[in-house]
């Protein structure tokens, strides 16, 4: 299911002009030897779990090379732990890169040494060579100065998020309010000028005596009671056609379409840019 998978989403990418080689330097394999064999880097996605990613990756030193780059796709598990499988020099070469879904669509990936890695600011290091391989891929990789949990999109995210929460349990406006404030709102602005940008542009001073008013009245919560509420009633979102929103096959398809049409046509400016 997941070789399927992979070839449908470069299928989509091949028939949109933006992989066109691709599909043709896929392979698969059940045997991890086979897999990593001869690899520069190699990429981590099993399940979120610390103790299979760590075991995972006591095999990937023993099996790769000491070139190798051993990087693990997870935001939300310390990659210092994970490296700690390692039970030689693997750890020196370990590192994260988390890639942002869909993510054959969206360019970020951040990427966090561990503790142990080694060269972090060397021009020939794991980190420098995993953003250059990246780069060269058409990514845009950032680099994380430290590890904290979450790495820096899922903390803005959640923290998004959180307030919405806020605004919903406080009766301010419903789901599709709250959301089209977003996506039709300064979401749209997003896509072109950062947080700090946009403070730059509105005015630091501006800024800072808003929000001396205004960041105590943010929303706390220390435990997302909604979703509590939601995963006791069995409404898990898309998989459920039950969430926040009452879904149908349909209206799932039309909304994933649309973002994947938007995230598509971002991409292939990215891609223009490049030739």
């Amino acid at each position: 299911a997941a070789v399927e998978q992979v070839h449908q989403l470069v299928t989509f990418l091949v028939e949109h002009g933006v992989a066109v080689e691709a599909r043709g330097r896929l392979s698969a394999t059940t045997v991890l030897a086979d897999a990593v064999r001869g690899a520069e880097f190699v990429f981590e996605s099993i399940t979120e779990d610390l103790e299979a990613k760590r075991a995972l990756f006591g095999e990937l030193e023993a099996l790769t090379g000491p070139q190798a780059v051993l990087c693990t796709n997870t935001s939300s598990l310390s990659v210092t732990e994970i490296a700690g499988g390692c039970r030689g020099e693997g750890a020196s070469r370990t590192m994260a890169a988390h890639f942002i879904g869909p993510a054959h669509l969206v360019p970020l990936v951040e990427l966090c040494p561990a503790q142990q890695t080694t060269g972090t600011d060397a021009a020939d290091g794991p980190v420098a060579r995993v953003h250059r391989f990246l780069a060269s891929a058409g990514k845009r990789p950032v680099v994380l100065k430290r590890e904290i949990q979450g790495f820096i999109a899922a903390r803005l995210q959640a923290a998004l998020y959180r307030e919405c929460l806020h605004l919903h349990q406080s009766g301010v406006a419903d789901c599709a309010a709250i959301d089209r404030a977003v996506s039709d709102g300064f979401g749209r602005r997003l896509n072109q000028i950062g947080p700090f940008q946009q403070a730059d542009f509105a005015g630091v001073d501006l800024v800072q005596r808003t929000h001396a008013s205004f960041f105590p009245q943010l929303g706390r919560y220390e435990r997302d009671v909604r979703a509590d509420q939601l995963v006791d009633e069995g409404r898990l979102g898309a998989k459920t056609l039950r969430g926040h929103y009452d879904w149908t096959a349909e209206s799932l398809k039309e909304v994933t379409g649309r973002r994947d049409a938007e995230l598509l046509r971002r991409l292939k400016e990215d891609v223009a840019a490049r030739l």
